[in-house]
């Protein structure tokens, strides 16, 4: 189906995004809670379906939905769509706010949206079964907020987790992130995000959607020796000035001589080392 609003266009077949004609990147759950909001439009979505929808067999942080939400609402300003395209009812949970035309796959046939609502409503039976199942996971969720401090993903290589009250945001490029797991998981413990990316394309396109406060990488990964340092050259040749470290196995003083001079911040090779750098931009955090 090929959703027109506003000034955009959302084709869930193509799984392709457009503003004023230009085509624009939307991450995987970005596009998937833009496409499931215009799906049961105008109906008003609450948080626990959403989150059962959009993190479906996991446990997250209750702050997941909303910073998921004001990023896509921020993305959409930056891309040029003219209209607020989410609205929050209070107390309730949010629903897409423009107009909709539906138009099928083969351009030939004009929907109204109605048509959908019918059918997304008729099966209300199975819709309370999985509201139910995601009540019992917001139980779990607040016992562990309770009894540990934060949750994150079920995930053992931390491809997305953020704590409760996260004080900021870590992008991890490594082609292996299983590499770095305790290191990851005291950053958690320490309420600070902690994305992982395996590529420099892919992490240049989440540096362009969302604001990160430091971004460690490897200094090779995928038979690309210096990927971290060019990684680095093309952030700043974009005005990027995010905190950069690379974090490797080899220590060597031209290797920090390089990334310094190419604008990063430092070079670790052991985690205690890490931990140092990465928290002085947390200044309330005490090693």
């Amino acid at each position: 189906m090929e959703y027109q609003f506003s000034n955009a266009v959302l084709n869930t077949r193509s799984q392709s995004f457009e503003v004023d004609g230009k085509k624009a990147v939307l991450e995987d759950r970005t596009f998937k809670l833009l496409a499931y909001l215009i799906d049961t439009h105008p109906k008003v979505c609450s948080q626990e379906e959403l989150v059962a929808y959009l993190w479906p067999d996991s446990v997250v942080s209750p702050w997941s939905l909303p910073r998921l939400i004001s990023d896509t609402r921020s993305l959409l300003r930056r891309l040029g769509v003219k209209q607020d395209v989410i609205f929050t009812v209070r107390g309730q949970g949010y629903k897409f706010n423009p107009e909709v035309t539906i138009r099928s796959a083969n351009g030939t046939a004009q929907l109204e949206l109605a048509i959908l609502r019918a059918e997304h409503n008729s099966d209300g039976a199975h819709l309370k079964f999985w509201i139910g199942v995601t009540l019992l996971m917001c139980c779990v969720c607040i016992w562990l907020v309770i009894n540990h401090g934060f949750v994150h993903e079920q995930n053992t290589s931390f491809k997305a987790s953020e704590p409760v009250d996260a004080k900021g945001r870590i992008l991890w490029v490594d082609d292996n992130p299983k590499n770095n797991t305790k290191e990851q998981g005291y950053f958690l413990k320490k309420k600070i995000g902690v994305y992982n990316t395996t590529s420099t394309q892919e992490a240049l396109l989440l540096l362009s959607m969302y604001e990160y406060s430091v971004v460690i990488s490897d200094m090779g990964r995928d038979g690309e020796p210096l990927a971290g340092l060019k990684l680095l050259r093309a952030m700043r040749a974009v005005g990027d000035e995010t905190p950069f470290y690379v974090y490797t196995w080899v220590e060597s003083d031209k290797q920090k001589e390089v990334i310094i001079s190419a604008g990063g911040q430092g070079v670790a090779t052991k985690k205690q080392e890490l931990y140092n750098y990465v928290l002085l931009h947390f200044s309330d955090e005490k090693i």
